[in-house]
């Protein structure tokens, strides 16, 4: 499963993130053909280049202060500006959610109708583009899940088009409210915007959850630095994560280290029949497995402790399970640790004809298996041997079965 953490606890602007996306391993065509698709004047660039902040290496945007003449821009000019454009549909319905946001915003802070809102600022070419760029950015990497720091306030006081306005602008006040984000308060001296209604509009479009994961694969680290120069490194992160190879060795027979997540509800009011059902409806869901076992409950009542193992990226669809197909009005719900050995499941020839046996090497080299139950009872079925006497003799001559390719966790 492939995610990405955005580390933007220095601060996050729109041409900084898609610096970072644009180092992380983006094709630098894809942001160079927005130009086109938007049909910017042919005058209008944009430079990605190397550069350093205190000291850090990263990827820098940068835009000359004055290329064309910028009118104001409402929702929907930019609306039309977009759907006109050769964007493909994923773009534009990720950036055109971005000018939303703001405009949902802009709204509350100048007391107007979302249809009477001008953007300044944020109409502009350079803006529209940065929003685009992170979008089609975004885009081609596919992400399962994306991961975001808490985005620091800041503080201070700022120039706009509006006059001087303190630190965090009311913009980003008002999205970070409308949309429960977290601001964390940094301890330094410099006084400015480090957060800018641009950059936390994408945060607020494309945020799965705060925080990183309790275990990461790091596969790629892209950096994006900021334009301002100040008093301590300027610069916003992406880590692309594989979020089941933790801790993998590089010697197959070692066990394998993931996260995975566990379900669990109590239920006292369904019949036995019932829970059957519910737990062939997890396993059909994706469950790795589920158990049950008798609990005493409120009352002193008999109940039913039913879990599930579930995959991370799958509990979603699990949750729709048990709350649509079973008396529960609550789950319980955490992420777990486990160790697994590499395994397969193979299909081989015998002189009872075809059986499934599953291999697993262990640490030391050696391979273990197990003759799928099914299989024997079918044999048994069909032959009337016991089923311990069919095993022993396939165990015997499986005995030499230890091809070590095709295995996986």
């Amino acid at each position: 499963m492939k995610s990405i953490f955005i580390d933007c606890a220095l601060g996050i602007s729109g041409d900084m993130l898609a610096s970072a996306l644009l180092d992380l391993g983006v094709p630098n065509s894809i942001l160079l053909n927005n130009l086109v698709s938007l049909n910017v004047d042919k005058n209008y660039y944009v430079n990605f280049n190397e550069g350093n902040s205190e000291g850090i290496k990263g990827i820098v945007c940068t835009k000359p202060e004055i290329q064309v003449k910028e009118l104001f821009r409402s929702l929907n000019d930019i609306k039309n500006l977009l759907i006109d454009s050769s964007l493909n549909d994923y773009v534009k319905k990720k950036s055109i959610r971005v000018f939303e946001i703001l405009a949902e915003a802009e709204a509350v802070v100048h007391g107007k109708e979302i249809s009477d809102v001008h953007f300044h600022e944020i109409g502009s070419i350079d803006s529209i583009l940065d929003i685009v760029n992170v979008c089609s950015a975004i885009d081609f990497l596919n992400p399962d899940k994306i991961y975001f720091s808490k985005p620091p306030a800041g503080k201070g006081t700022i120039a706009t088009s509006h006059g001087l306005l303190p630190v965090p602008v009311p913009t980003v006040l008002e999205i970070a409210r409308q949309n429960k984000i977290p601001l964390m308060v940094l301890d330094e001296e410099y006084f400015g915007e480090i957060t800018t209604p641009t950059g936390i509009a994408l945060l607020a479009t494309f945020v799965d959850e705060f925080g990183l994961p309790d275990n990461i694969y790091i596969k790629k680290i892209g950096i994006g630095l900021g334009s301002k120069n100040i008093s301590r490194p300027n610069f916003l992160r992406v880590l692309l994560l594989n979020m089941n190879e933790d801790y993998k060795e590089n010697n197959n027979n070692n066990p394998a280290y993931e996260t995975i997540i566990s379900q669990e509800a109590w239920i006292d009011d369904s019949t036995p029949e019932d829970i059957a059902i519910l737990t062939e409806r997890l396993r059909s869901a994706g469950a790795i497995d589920v158990v049950c076992y008798s609990v005493d409950m409120k009352k002193n009542r008999k109940g039913i402790c039913i879990k599930a193992i579930v995959s991370l990226g799958n509990e979603t669809l699990l949750r729709e399970v048990w709350f649509n197909y079973s008396t529960t009005i609550g789950l319980r719900e955490k992420k777990i640790n486990r160790w697994i050995l590499p395994r397969r499941t193979v299909c081989h020839e015998t002189k009872f004809g075809k059986v499934n046996v599953k291999q697993v090497i262990r640490p030391n080299g050696q391979v273990s298996i197990k003759i799928e139950h099914k299989d024997l009872t079918q044999i048994s079925f069909n032959t009337g041997i016991p089923i311990e006497e069919i095993r022993q003799k396939l165990f015997i001559e499986l005995s030499e079965f230890y091809e070590l390719d095709g295995f996986s966790f």
